[in-house]
């Protein structure tokens, strides 16, 4: 039996912090009767809370705290089968009463680890070093992953299977909470393929690095003044933790880039753009309507004998070959895969974890808004298909993952409206969307995204895992570094390599907001003879693909430079990544173009309230303040990144019944919305920029207060009049996917606006 883990002066929380996290800076002090209450969350006490995981860090027993080489191989030893097969009885009980003493004292001094390194990532990542953070999620994924091996050696259940009911038990050691943390964490520093190989690590039942901490000497030295007072040796490593290795590498990896596990999922990988051999000439495969009518028909029929994922195989496998290898199909929970795959780079069924349902979305989120598309797009869509007849919204599934985990369930909800659309019956001919199923973009044209020729007119003959090692052999490589050789010798950034971008246009790169994905993978057809701009080369018309690159929860107040807050960072890390030229020569004509989205959470839940006290006179002077700081932070970023910004307006809220008791609060939002897109107008569309547009050619751009930011004004075209909206409309239903965001069906209103903003053509 174990005991409950030692902590000094405090007690550390198992919580789950897998929802994204409040803005805690935003809630700042607003006056002396706020700060009394206690409420008011500041940098301060951000400082006090890793102060208190640092003293536990600092005063830990680090030879008993960390696996000894000795221990670790008593470990290696007794677990030798245990990670062929996960989920079963402990492979070995054969151990020693001093060498159980021993590993029981271990397991007690990595749970006391496990927790000072969480409570320390989620401070790190409140406070914007997400470079700190992730290493320190890294380590609680270490020590949690290796409890785990010490107690199957000892005997103990380690809740491999995991229901929807033990998602809700804050105070088990569950290694699924602790990847997905990680996983979010690696997202949030601007490498959400390193999260998805994480995941998926995970669920073959990989291993991880031993929890080794190697300190710097100016941190040991106050190892033996841990009751007493706070150690004044200033340590130069990471956040203060004195770990050698914390903040170093952009994106820490607690596993080997070159162990056996990874090797197989990276090849997999590989696979994915074969399988799937179709005749899209014969109209076989499936469509997004046609997956939408199955699910329809299955959500008639709920008791089909096979269960809707059987059902949901059956119905594609008629009409596909569709060989992805089990250790990629997260979705499944044993039912599909009987035997494993004759591909060599596959496992067999029973080495592979069970993912609870908040992994798996979580997993479809970051394979489908990862810049790299290729297998990872292909694999999100093949996974909606079954992932959207398992869990439809009205299940009770749905219903606790919507309670649970609001964000991630937000998420999977709206990307399944992106991938698949909205089925219409065909006497509702008002219901027409005219969106664009990327399920359609993708996989009905194979030669555009899984393989033939990309967008620089070249073979795409590069193999997806050898640039996924690549990324993952710089991040591991950097580990190593002290923060000097760091400085001196690497650079800080893996850049996204064009080559790896398998699209059939060049790209334009969308930015900010989960508003982006509602473009992300569209084609985007800029016609430039209706203005007569016709390119030198005699081209009419330019066609791009849009590329995400979301920074989950960014609003516009963060992309302040005195912004210290995950969100920005997350920002700055996408802007260094995306595949520009460098160059400084003739920067004007190097300019490469954005379209950048930011606000709504502003208008959604930022701004009102209780910010108001103190700091502005009414809510209208708070949105005018935060539009024009806006304005001048993209302004900033658009010199120091060499960028030319094309900003996306703020969309109205679709029409909501005034029944659930929340018509004041959207009614205030939706004033909010107006107002802010009001002073945008404002601010960058001039009269000049319209005379212009007007004239005979526009190639250059127009010029405003704020140099290279231009309006994409086609916010109006989205309303739809309604009299019980204060602002008189409410976003029209064509353009809705889920409520919050819009769908696809946006793409031609995008494309006139560009013309029409005066923006510089040449660098579109």
């Amino acid at each position: 039996r174990f005991e409950e883990p030692f902590m000094i002066d405090f007690v550390f929380q198992y919580n789950c912090t897998m929802n994204y996290a409040e803005d805690r800076l935003d809630r700042r002090a607003r006056s002396s009767n706020d700060a009394e209450g206690g409420a008011a969350t500041t940098s301060g006490s951000l400082d006090q809370d890793l102060n208190r995981a640092h003293k536990v860090l600092h005063c830990a027993d680090y030879n008993r705290a960390s696996l000894s080489r000795d221990l670790a191989e008593t470990i290696a030893r007794l677990c030798v089968g245990d990670t062929n097969k996960i989920g079963t009885t402990p492979v070995s009980t054969n151990v020693s009463p001093e060498k159980a003493l021993q590993l029981l004292s271990t397991v007690n001094s990595l749970r006391e680890l496990r927790a000072a390194h969480e409570h320390a990532g989620m401070t790190l990542r409140d406070r914007g070093s997400n470079r700190s953070a992730v290493f320190h999620f890294g380590m609680a994924w270490q020590s949690c992953h290796w409890i785990e091996k010490i107690k199957r050696v000892l005997g103990v259940n380690c809740h491999d299977s995991v229901t929807h009911g033990d998602q809700k038990k804050s105070h088990q050691e569950c290694e699924w909470r602790s990847v997905g943390d990680y996983a979010q964490m690696a997202e949030f520093a601007g490498f959400p393929e390193v999260g998805v190989l994480a995941l998926l690590l995970y669920r073959a039942g990989g291993s991880l690095k031993l929890p080794v901490m190697t300190t710097a000497p100016s941190a040991e030295k106050g190892n033996n003044n841990c009751g007493g007072e706070e150690n004044q040796t200033k340590t130069t490593y990471g956040c203060g933790c004195g770990i050698i290795g914390c903040g170093v590498s952009p994106c820490y990896l607690p596993f080997s880039s070159t162990s056996r596990h990874i090797s197989r999922i990276l090849e997999a990988f590989d696979s994915v753009k074969q399988s799937g051999n179709v005749d899209v000439e014969d109209n076989i495969f499936p469509s997004a309507s046609d997956v939408l009518a199955q699910i329809a028909v299955m959500s008639r029929k709920p008791h089909f004998a096979d269960g809707p994922m059987l059902s949901m195989n059956q119905f594609l496998m008629r009409r596909i070959h569709l060989d992805v290898p089990s250790i990629l199909q997260f979705w499944d929970e044993g039912s599909l895969t009987v035997n494993p795959s004759p591909l060599t780079t596959d496992v067999s069924p029973e080495c592979l974890r069970t993912f609870p349902c908040v992994l798996k979305l979580l997993l479809v989120k970051l394979l489908y808004s990862s810049p790299l598309s290729g297998s990872f797009l292909c694999l999100a869509c093949y996974s909606i298909s079954y992932l959207a007849a398992v869990l439809p919204p009205s299940s009770k599934e749905g219903r606790e993952l919507a309670k649970d985990f609001k964000s991630h369930w937000a998420y999977f909800v709206f990307i399944r409206s992106l991938v698949l659309g909205e089925r219409v019956k065909k006497h509702r001919v008002d219901r027409n969307t005219c969106q664009s199923p990327v399920w359609d973009e993708v996989l009905l044209k194979p030669d555009d995204f899984r393989g033939g020729k990309n967008w620089r007119n070249v073979a795409t003959e590069y193999h997806f895992h050898q640039y996924l090692q690549n990324i993952l052999e710089k991040c591991e490589k950097m580990e190593i570094l002290s923060p000097h050789q760091f400085q001196c010798s690497l650079p800080s950034v893996i850049i996204y390599h064009p080559t790896a971008l398998s699209t059939p246009y060049a790209p334009l790169y969308v930015v900010g907001d989960s508003h982006v994905l509602s473009l992300a993978w569209q084609t985007i057809c800029i016609d430039l003879s209706e203005q007569n701009l016709g390119t030198e080369g005699g081209m009419d018309k330019v066609y791009r693909t849009a590329f995400p690159f979301p920074a989950t929860g960014i609003k516009a107040w963060h992309f302040r430079s005195s912004t210290q807050f995950f969100t920005h960072y997350n920002l700055h890390a996408l802007l260094q990544r995306l595949p520009v030229p460098m160059t400084k020569t003739d920067s004007a004509k190097n300019r490469v173009t954005i379209i950048l989205s930011a606000g709504e959470i502003d208008c959604r839940e930022g701004i009102g309230g209780a910010l108001l006290q103190g700091y502005y006179t009414d809510c209208n002077d708070a949105v005018e303040r935060t539009v024009t700081q806006y304005l001048r932070s993209v302004s900033e970023i658009a010199e120091e990144y060499n960028l030319q910004v094309l900003l996306m307006p703020v969309a109205p809220h679709a029409y909501r019944s005034e029944k659930n008791g929340k018509a004041l609060g959207r009614a205030k939002r939706r004033h909010r919305c107006w107002f802010w897109n009001e002073i945008l107008r404002r601010n960058l569309k001039h009269e000049k920029a319209r005379q212009l547009i007007d004239s005979p050619n526009h190639h250059y751009a127009t010029k405003n207060s704020y140099n290279n930011v231009f309006l994409l004004d086609y916010e109006e075209k989205l309303r739809h009049p309604d009299r019980n909206s204060p602002v008189g409309y409410v976003l029209n239903r064509r353009y809705n996917a889920d409520y919050t965001h819009v769908n696809s069906a946006i793409v031609p209103l995008l494309e006139r606006s560009i013309l029409e903003s005066g923006c510089d053509m040449t660098l579109i």
